[in-house]
């Protein structure tokens, strides 16, 4: 069970459109692809699980929006110009959203004490 979760009804607000069946898949698909670069997101005692949701969310509907926009040309005598507004999906996430999780995960390890004993094993 993943420590960060999220539900259709998380996305629903932001993608009326989006089916509750394809939503789960993009949500499985979104989380695994996640948990390859910052699999800290997968522990239960992971703490930042708001953060990871909203970068994941803001993945998902991005992927969701992908192909919409359109091509528009506009044309004054002999020069021309075309618009194209289309999403493109290139990766599940940007550069920067996959430093964000990298990062959370980095939060929950900093300020962990730990010790090294140097002296040497007794032995009788």
């Amino acid at each position: 069970m993943a420590a960060v979760e999220i539900t259709f009804d998380d996305l629903s607000p932001f993608a009326p459109t989006l089916v509750e069946g394809k939503a789960q898949l993009m949500i499985d698909d979104a989380i695994a692809t996640a948990a390859v670069v910052a699999p800290c997101i997968l522990d239960e005692d992971f703490t930042a699980s708001a953060a990871a949701k909203a970068i994941l969310r803001g993945a998902i509907l991005r992927w969701h929006d992908h192909g919409n926009g359109a091509v528009v040309t506009q044309a004054a005598g002999p020069f021309s110009q075309a618009l194209d507004t289309r999403q493109v999906r290139r990766a599940m996430f940007y550069p920067s959203e996959i430093t964000d999780l990298q990062r959370l995960c980095r939060t929950i390890q900093r300020g962990r004490a730990f010790t090294i004993d140097t002296t040497p094993a007794v032995t009788e």
